[in-house]
């Protein structure tokens, strides 16, 4: 193979050969333009993985035209730094070329799922979130090559929407799935490292007052069953949302006036007896069943729209600056207004520790079932009677 010193003026004017030609630089050994039949003309590097008598391994910089010589001659003096520290570039290269056709994000999604969240209650709720928000983003895309920039997009395009919480929750489950790529040895880093919330949050303290509450009930009642059905729910027994949302029949007893969670419908993964007041009761049995769920339209899947629901009720109810989750508070508040004991309001939102800590807690078992229904009917008479109050106003 010819050695010249390669100019810009050389490389234009090289022939066009026969079959391939490389035209070594005589100014950086290992540095040179290979030449095709079809006059493409492409920079490569040439080197030895360990002494004389080892194997060749050649590195493609790129095609002339593309890249200047300058940059050509620059980039194979990186790959021969990068020989002398012990390094294989060329093979380096191709490893992160076939890396960027493998661990595609909806696959390594998927393994997450079945490896990391098929163990956790939260799996159903994290798994819609990935496929809405990163899934329907990245879908095609390496894992390998998404950046710190991409994860901050991502998260500020949620940002914008107006949904700060929902935007932390995105960069909470994004940290959580990028480390775990990181244990399986997928990454070497996570890019989501050092990105902060991007909203501030504040241990939430709003509980609604009565008129609140009555306005709030008025407008689920307006809207109807199954999202109306499961705010009645949530103001009248204090449960979380997702409990209350995908309740089931066969949870309930009518004749015993109980509804039974078990454990892995729980948080705390505590089964749990709730007890149904006339209200609860009055209000599971107004509408026809339509499936083995008691909220739902579909009669095949429990409800699920509850952000643009939640927009109608505030527009119909008046009141603003509330979650669902205030309800649960709002239950407990007025309990206690209503002179119900705090170890008791504990029993009723399945809290483990409560109000009862140090020894007692250990050796306490009592479930106070009579002080539970007795405080669900009491609170049930309440909020029946403050809703037939505005009813009349």
């Amino acid at each position: 193979m010819p050695t010249i010193r390669l100019s810009k003026s050389t490389i234009d004017g090289l022939p066009v050969p026969p079959k391939d030609v490389v035209f070594w630089d005589d100014s950086l050994p290992g540095f040179g333009v290979k030449v095709t039949p079809k006059g493409k003309k492409v920079f490569i590097a040439l080197y030895r993985t360990g002494g004389a008598g080892s194997r060749l391994r050649k590195y493609t910089i790129g095609p002339y035209g593309r890249i200047t010589l300058h940059g050509a001659r620059a980039e194979a003096q990186k790959v021969f730094a990068a020989k002398l520290d012990g390094r294989d570039p060329a093979t380096e290269k191709r490893e992160g070329k076939r890396r960027l056709t493998i661990d595609r994000v909806e696959q390594v999604v998927d393994a997450y799922d079945r490896q990391r969240l098929a163990a956790t209650r939260s799996r159903k709720e994290i798994r819609q979130l990935l496929d809405r928000e990163v899934v329907s983003a990245w879908r095609g895309r390496s894992v390998h090559e998404i950046t710190k920039r991409d994860v901050m997009a991502l998260i500020g395009a949620v940002e914008g929407r107006g949904t700060p919480y929902a935007a932390n929750k995105l960069t909470k489950v994004l940290r959580a799935f990028l480390r775990w790529c990181v244990g399986r040895g997928i990454l070497e880093r996570s890019p989501a490292d050092g990105i902060a919330l991007p909203f501030k949050e504040k241990a939430r303290e709003r509980t609604l007052n009565d008129d609140e509450l009555a306005s709030i009930l008025a407008a689920a009642r307006q809207i109807g069953s199954p999202y109306g059905g499961i705010v009645e729910l949530l103001a009248l027994t204090g449960q979380r949302r997702e409990e209350v949302a995908q309740l089931t029949w066969g949870e309930i007893d009518l004749f015993g006036k109980t509804w039974t969670l078990g454990s892995a419908r729980t948080k705390n993964g505590r089964a749990h007896l709730v007890h149904l007041s006339e209200p609860a009761l009055d209000l599971l049995q107004a509408d026809p069943r339509l499936g083995s769920f008691v909220f739902t339209s579909t009669g095949r899947v429990p409800f699920q729209n509850f952000t643009s629901m939640k927009l109608r009720l505030d527009t119909l109810s008046g009141v603003s600056n509330w979650r669902l989750h205030d309800l649960r508070r709002t239950v407990v508040s007025g309990m206690a207004a209503l002179g119900v004991a705090p170890h008791v309001a504990d029993r009723i939102l399945n809290h483990v520790g409560g109000t009862i800590g140090g020894v007692a807690a250990v050796y306490q078992r009592h479930e106070f079932l009579a002080e539970r229904k007795a405080a669900l009917d009491l609170w049930g008479a309440h909020v029946s009677a403050i809703t037939n109050q505005a009813r009349r106003l």
